[in-house]
């Protein structure tokens, strides 16, 4: 006796059976159309007419691990293997944290204060690259720029130079560790200075959601000791140094530390220094001038 055929409207629905309740229908049907998109390169209209359509045993299978991933909280951009941000194709795995809209906000801001100051051809370093995204998405904004990218995590800086060749970059990546002083002279000067560093203390963990707790890289989320600004306080330091003359220095922070970065580079001397909104109104970003 052959096997029933396995059609899309069956796949829809066992995802709604077992998803809904956890994560609610509107994102399960957007975990449908990413995955149908990203393995039968299905758009969403033809996922909705084309129902009835019978799937091969294969896509079958791999839908169905998918789910069982999904039970299990894992995020659909692993899953997947890719992303977008600004407008470019990401390939992530657990390595490398998923790339956040707050993030593109980040990159959205310096793109704006490095054209205002002026930079054609800025030197920029990105600490804490992971998988490259801010690095890569300035690249292509300013194509004359000299981008240079550090991470202490090799296997975070593989995903990162794959991400690079996959869109066509010439990054510069470097591993080091920002907090380890030793390394920072095989480090140049640079005109700009951008982080998204481990913000996250360990009091703070028990109200995280479980898909990032669960499977994203501790090592680019917690700071491991009870100090969110340790890497600041390491990136500040470094910049008095390796930061040029009216250089600018941006930072994506944690809200409930945004004023103690504020302050932080404020007693280091740096100027105009600004704690910046993001489109939830939450204050995200700092920035500050040499």
């Amino acid at each position: 006796m052959e096997n029933k055929p396995v059609l899309v409207k069956d796949i829809i629905g066992e995802f709604r059976k077992y998803l809904v309740r956890q994560n609610g229908e509107k994102e399960v049907m957007q975990f449908v159309y990413l995955l149908f998109e990203a393995w039968e390169g299905w758009t969403k209209a033809r996922v909705q007419l084309d129902k009835e359509t019978s799937l091969t045993e294969e896509s079958a299978i791999r839908f169905r691990i998918a789910l069982e991933d999904l039970k299990k909280n894992r995020p659909i951009q692993y899953i997947i293997g890719e992303t977008w941000f600004c407008g470019l194709k990401f390939k992530v795995t657990p390595d490398v944290l998923i790339p956040r809209p707050e993030t593109e906000e980040l990159v959205e801001l310096a793109e704006r204060d490095i054209r205002q100051a002026g930079y054609r051809n800025p030197a920029v370093l990105d600490i804490g690259t992971g998988s490259g995204c801010i690095a890569i998405s300035l690249r292509k904004k300013f194509p004359s720029s000299t981008i240079t990218a550090v991470d202490i995590s090799v296997a975070a800086l593989r995903i990162a130079s794959e991400n690079a060749a996959l869109n066509d970059c010439n990054i510069q990546f470097i591993q080091a560790d920002i907090l380890n002083r030793k390394g920072w002279s095989d480090l140049s000067s640079y005109h700009i200075i951008i982080a998204n560093p481990p913000y996250i203390t360990e009091k703070e963990k028990s109200r995280m959601e479980k898909n990032v707790l669960d499977h994203e890289p501790g090592i680019a989320l917690f700071v491991g000791v009870d100090d969110s600004l340790l890497f600041y306080k390491a990136i500040v330091d470094f910049a008095m140094d390796h930061l040029l003359p009216s250089g600018l220095i941006f930072f994506e922070v944690n809200e409930n530390y945004a004023a103690e970065t504020e302050d932080l580079l404020s007693a280091k001397g740096f100027k105009k220094v600004q704690v910046l909104q993001d489109i939830h109104g939450k204050p995200r970003f700092v920035r500050a001038y040499r």
